[in-house]
């Protein structure tokens, strides 16, 4: 199977190298001096690294982001899921 997730900064990441996709609360950064708390979905990889996937003040939208990305795992393969952008949200 080959899986990718777009992020919304743009980053690629191949869905066979994650172990994991958690939704968990994170410090994000809103500009260089600044910072906030967020819900976050993040994915760990192999290498056990932490890859930030999408992030949003509004736990609504991170659920069901997280719910569109488990459709989409459950149903494609061969694809690229595209996360949306922080002003879209999920289809949920």
């Amino acid at each position: 199977m080959a899986k990718s997730i777009l992020t919304p900064e743009g980053d690629l990441i191949n869905y066979d190298n994650l172990i994991a996709v958690s939704v968990e609360v994170r410090s994000v950064g809103v500009d260089d001096e600044h910072t906030e708390d967020a819900y976050c979905i993040v994915g760990t990889d192999v290498t056990n690294r932490e890859n930030l996937l999408y992030h949003s003040s509004d736990y609504d939208k991170v659920m069901s982001v997280q719910g569109d990305i488990t459709r989409w795992l459950q149903s494609e393969a061969f694809s690229t899921f595209e996360m949306p952008t922080a002003d879209e949200g999920g289809d949920a």
